[in-house]
């Protein structure tokens, strides 16, 4: 009896390493994002975010490029508030494994000077447009200095 405890006792340890390992400690951010980047989702649409000027704004969204639908800006933006940092697309080694056509679209964008504007994003085919029924995401952001230093006291 007590060996049989003393084993599953060292295989339930052996098995909680293994889950946060894979869980978290081999992810790593895609390519261009940089550490303190605020990452968002599908979850997000309709939030407000707030970013820092020169801090990156990362919005993940489900796509399928083999079928030419793709995430695009669908209204324009203050620039002078939030600028466009580049797209890409990224399928995880499970999914190119199953031979999975849908992986994450990845927008970047940058905090610039201080102010508000909305993001808004499209699910389009470039060739044929935004139709009625298109898929869109929306985010309110906030571009703030980040409080000095000297004014935390």
């Amino acid at each position: 009896m007590r060996f049989n405890r003393w084993s599953m006792t060292k295989v339930a340890v052996l098995l909680a390493g293994v889950t946060l390992f894979a869980s978290g400690g081999c992810q790593s951010l895609p390519q261009g994002v940089s550490q303190d980047a605020v990452m968002v989702g599908l979850a997000d649409s309709g939030k407000l975010v707030r970013l820092a000027p020169g801090q990156q704004l990362v919005v993940e969204l489900e796509s399928n490029p083999v079928t030419g639908f793709q995430w695009e800006i669908d209204q324009q933006i203050d620039q002078n508030v939030l600028l466009p940092d580049g797209s890409r697309f990224n399928r995880t080694a499970d999914q190119k494994r199953m031979q999975e056509e849908v992986g994450s679209q990845y927008l970047r964008f940058r905090g610039q000077q201080p102010g508000r504007t909305t993001l808004e994003l499209v699910y389009v085919q470039p060739q044929v447009g935004t139709r009625a029924d298109s898929p869109r995401y929306r985010l309110e952001v906030i571009v703030s200095p980040r409080p000095s230093e000297n004014n935390a006291g």
